[in-house]
C-alpha cells in the first residue's frame, strides 16, 4: 500500500538526544515534584523518571498517584520552557522533512504550545501538516493503543499507509499493532520489525525504502 502520511515524535527526534531542551523540561518537572510533594529532590527526580516509564508521561503517573492535575504540571515545566533558549534553526532538518513526498504530523506527548514553540524555532512548522498533541490523545500518552487509534480515526487511512518516526523503542509496539510502518532514529537496537537510522537526515531514503 502506498505511504500516504508520516507520523514524527518531536523531542530527542527533530532534534539531538540530551539536548538543553529535554533537560530543562526534565529540571523543572522534577522541581514540580519536589513542591508539590515535598519529597527531596533526589527522590523527585528518581520518581519523575519512574513514573515516566511506568506511565508514559510523569504527569499522568502524578495524576494516577496524587491527584495532580495534568495540565497543571505542563503549564509548570513545559509550556513556560523558552525552546529559543535552547535550539535553533535547523536547514538540515527542514531540507530532511522536503525529501518526505507526504503530508507529516507531529504526534507527540508534549503539550501543542510546546510544541508549536518548537516547530517554529527549528524553522520546520510549516512543513508539519498538524500537531497531534497530549490534550489529543485525552490525556493518554504514547505508549497508549488509545493515542494511536485517535491519530489513525483522525486522518482517516489505514495504518497500513502511515509510517511512525520515533527515537523510543517502546512506542512501536502499538503501531505496528495496527500495520504502521516504523523508524526508529538513534543508536542501539531496534525492536524487531522496525527499521533503525542513525539521525533525522537518514528518515526519508529510509521511507523511501519502505514503501
Amino acid at each position: 500500500m502506498p505511504l500516504r502520511a508520516v507520523l514524527l515524535d518531536l523531542d530527542e527526534t527533530l532534534y539531538e538526544p540530551g539536548d538543553s531542551l529535554i533537560c530543562t523540561v526534565d529540571r523543572r518537572i522534577t522541581a514540580f515534584i519536589a513542591i508539590h510533594t515535598g519529597i527531596p529532590w533526589e527522590r523527585a527526580d528518581r520518581l519523575r523518571r519512574e513514573l515516566w516509564c511506568e506511565f508514559g508521561t510523569t504527569a499522568r503517573g502524578l495524576n494516577r498517584l496524587f491527584d495532580v492535575n495534568e495540565r497543571d504540571l505542563n503549564r509548570f515545566a513545559v509550556d513556560s520552557v523558552e525552546p529559543e533558549l535552547h535550539v535553533t534553526p535547523d536547514p538540515g532538518l527542514a531540507e530532511s522533512l522536503r525529501r518526505i513526498r507526504v503530508p507529516c504530523y507531529l504526534f507527540t506527548n508534549a503539550t501543542r504550545r510546546y510544541a508549536e514553540r518548537v516547530l517554529v524555532t527549528l524553522g520546520v512548522r510549516d512543513l508539519v501538516r498538524g500537531i497531534f498533541d497530549i490534550e489529543f490523545s485525552l490525556f493518554n500518552p504514547k505508549p497508549s493503543p488509545i493515542f494511536y487509534r485517535r491519530v489513525v480515526e483522525a486522518l482517516s487511512l489505514p495504518p497500513a499507509e502511515i509510517a511512525l518516526v520515533d527515537d523510543n523503542p517502546r512506542n512501536f509496539a502499538p503501531a505496528m499493532a495496527l500495520g504502521m510502518r516504523c523508524i526508529c532514529v538513534g543508536p542501539g537496537q531496534a525492536p524487531a520489525g522496525v527499521t533503525r537510522v542513525p539521525t533525522f537526515a537518514d528518515v526519508p531514503q529510509a521511507l523511501g525504502a519502505s514503501w
